[in-house]
């Protein structure tokens, strides 16, 4: 193979230089095939040497196969060895498992147990009142709620004496040093008074305890007088003085909600301009009343008055005013008298009606402004679920609550209205009774002096003698 090798490169030198051979003549030929027959003799050393390298590598690598045969065999074995190692290893496992869950026990449930009663008492210290007496219960609570571990006999002692502590501070009254927002904003100390886990009050204020900060707000909109002096009296009680004191049991809801709750003037405002026009109506309906009412009163006790003396007529009342237009006037004829005096009748009682008619119509006014207001306040409901439908309740609040305020201020207005008209006119009824009974009684006793005076001037009278014929 390699002769042949030789004698195919020397073909293709001699195909390469035959024409430059033959330009240059014969007597190079000579040198030339000697310089062919020295690169031929390289050229076998040089494929000489890489046979060498080939055979030295092809052995290398059968050397380099063969350890690395050994290797996979090595390995092999060493994983069957720990193969077999950790199947006996796993079976250990389940018998060390095994015997962990029986010697545990309980020990299982009574972590969980542990947990929830731990959640459960993180829940309640947080949001307890006394945790703004005592706010360290925060952090230990919250490490024994936090572990993850089963809990040890210390851990379990620290959460029943926290359970413990909590019952004792929920029925004991205690004073301590705080600071206190007010609505404004504004911080400032305080010696706030704690009801067990009911209520916090700082001298006449009711407190709100922030359980996230910890902080004591008081409340924006405070109980009534009564339940601010109690809490007065608490907050300057002496040690061991008994004081009666309002507790709110639903230990701050009820005080919260004064806050969302609106007052009488805030409901007011809600009517609109319809409510202040009923209340205007009703306010100068009751000015109307009240002043009929002084004046029928005072009207009634002088008349009582001149009943006890009819001897002398005043002229304070319709009664002396009868009497003294009676008693001018006694000389002229019963028609003319009783004319006058019926005239004296009339007009008193125009006087004591006036202003009935009006208290009347302003109390059948008021429902049906109230009215008004409903149906104002519905419009507005309905346009609002229009514009923006029914997922928001707050947008149809508004027109609701004018609907239902009005309503209610109509109802209020006209209510005392009819009842204080149909007393009015109760005693209008009663004094025009009394003022045409007695104007009755005098034009009787007229008629009587005057058909006694006709009857004595008739029997005064002489007779007449007859003429003779």
């Amino acid at each position: 193979m390699k002769r042949n090798i030789v004698c195919v490169a020397c073909a293709a030198a001699l195909l390469l230089i035959a024409p430059f051979a033959a330009a240059q003549g014969s007597g190079s030929l000579n040198e030339l095939l000697e310089k062919i027959r020295a690169q031929s003799g390289e050229e076998a050393q040089r494929n000489r040497e890489r046979e060498a390298k080939f055979r030295a590598a092809a052995e290398r690598q059968q050397t380099l196969l063969t350890e690395a045969q050994a290797e996979v065999a090595r390995q092999e074995a060493l994983r069957d060895s720990l193969r077999e190692t950790f199947d006996k290893n796993e079976v250990l496992l389940g018998e060390l498992q095994q015997i962990l869950e029986r010697r545990s026990g309980d020990l299982g449930e009574l972590f969980g147990v542990f947990r929830q009663t731990a959640d459960d008492t993180e829940a309640m210290i947080f949001d307890s009142l006394a945790s703004a007496e005592k706010p360290e219960r925060k952090e230990i609570v919250s490490g024994l709620a936090a572990s993850t571990e089963v809990p040890s006999i210390e851990q379990m002692q620290a959460l029943w004496q926290l359970l413990i502590e909590e019952i004792a501070l929920s029925g004991t009254v205690s004073r301590f040093p705080h600071q206190v927002i007010d609505p404004a904003g504004n911080g400032y100390d305080a010696e706030v008074m704690r009801l067990g886990s009911f209520n916090l009050v700082a001298d006449d204020k009711y407190l709100d305890y922030i359980a996230d900060s910890g902080e004591l707000v008081e409340l924006a909109r405070q109980p009534a007088s009564s339940v601010r002096a109690d809490a007065a009296a608490l907050s300057t009680a002496a040690p061991g003085e008994k004081v009666a004191f309002t507790v709110d049991p639903s230990r701050g809801a009820l005080l919260g909600m004064l806050v969302q709750s609106p007052s009488i003037t805030e409901r007011i405002e809600q009517g609109g301009t319809v409510g202040y026009a009923i209340i205007l109506v009703g306010i100068v309906g009751l000015l109307i009343v009240c002043e009929r009412l002084l004046r029928l009163i005072r009207i009634d006790t002088r008349m009582k008055r001149q009943l006890k003396n009819l001897d002398s007529a005043a002229d304070d009342n319709p009664l002396g005013r009868i009497m003294s237009i009676y008693y001018e006037n006694k000389h002229l004829d019963i028609e003319t008298l009783e004319r006058k005096v019926q005239e004296a009748v009339i007009t008193d009682l125009a006087e004591i009606k006036r202003g009935l008619p009006v208290v009347k119509v302003l109390a059948a006014v008021a429902p049906l402004m109230g009215l008004l207001g409903t149906v104002i306040g519905m419009i507005g409901t309905f346009q609002a679920i229009t514009l923006f439908g029914t997922g928001d309740p707050k947008l149809m609040a508004g027109g609701i609550s004018q609907a239902l305020v009005t309503t209610v201020l109509g109802l209020c207005a006209a209510i005392p209205l009819l009842l204080t008209h149909s007393v009015l006119s109760g005693k209008v009824t009663r004094i025009g009774k009394l003022i045409g009974e007695r104007a009755a009684g005098l034009m009787a006793g007229k008629a009587e002096a005057d058909a006694l005076a006709a009857a004595a001037s008739t029997a005064r009278r002489p007779a007449r003698v007859p003429e003779e014929a």
